[in-house]
């Protein structure tokens, strides 16, 4: 089965791709230009294993949280691929496939990404399971589902911002946790993707094309036409 994976969800995109008998992953940090760079990555990659993009058996991209237009860049590019070829898509959550790389730690892993406006979309796993909701959270709201729990290794692009944070937060509640921050910030997610898209297939089928990135917070679009509403405008 050829796999292509993509993940635009941050400012690191990701992609990789899997075949019977390659496998390939890359990272690319150049900011946020996905919406230039994504479909000739995914053609280049492609190509240096034999492919074009028609070849592909299934695609793989992240469903949120994340930034908004990054989402949305990755998932309408694989939707395009999928309906045009008649190949399955599958969307997995960005938190769970930070989380995955990370999964043997002993203890509780935060996956964490800077949702701005001092909030962070964040959630808990232990052992690969999950024990909390994708949430957008702030550290007070975290840490207090991380009692019980000795020690936490926080993950994502944002561990070295957030995991500060979450230790004062811990501690001005008389939490008595060893925080450790995973320092690969810019891990590569490629494996993850596949096997976490792998296994959905498996398991749950392909998504259906109505479906959509999965957003935790409101746009700031929204936001101010609530507000407008709220003033009587």
């Amino acid at each position: 089965m050829n796999i292509l994976a993509v993940d635009t969800s941050t400012e690191v995109m990701h992609l990789a791709l899997e075949t019977d008998t390659q496998f390939e992953s890359r990272t690319l940090d150049a900011g946020l230009k996905h919406s230039e760079n994504l479909v000739p990555e995914m053609m280049a990659i492609c190509g240096r294993a034999g492919l074009v993009l028609a070849d592909i058996d299934l695609l793989v991209c992240t469903k949120g949280p994340g930034s908004f237009t990054g989402l949305r860049i990755a998932m309408a590019a694989c939707k395009g691929i999928a309906l045009g070829g008649g190949k399955p898509l599958v969307s997995v959550s960005t938190l769970q496939t930070m989380q995955e790389p990370v999964k043997w730690f002993d203890g509780a892993v935060v996956p964490v990404i800077d949702a701005k406006k001092h909030r962070y979309y964040s959630t808990i796993f232990k052992h690969g399971e999950r024990l909390a909701p994708d949430m957008d959270c702030d550290p007070a709201e975290l840490v207090e589902l991380l009692d019980g729990n000795d020690s936490v290794l926080v993950t994502g692009p944002d561990a070295q911002k957030f995991t500060p944070l979450l230790a004062k937060a811990a501690q001005d509640v008389g939490l008595t946790i060893r925080f450790s921050i995973d320092t690969l910030q810019k891990r590569d997610l490629g494996e993850s993707l596949i096997q976490l898209g792998r296994l959905q297939l498996e398991q749950k089928g392909a998504d259906d094309i109505g479906e959509g990135p999965v957003y935790i917070r409101k746009s700031d679009a929204e936001i101010a036409l609530e507000e407008k509403f709220r003033q009587g405008k």
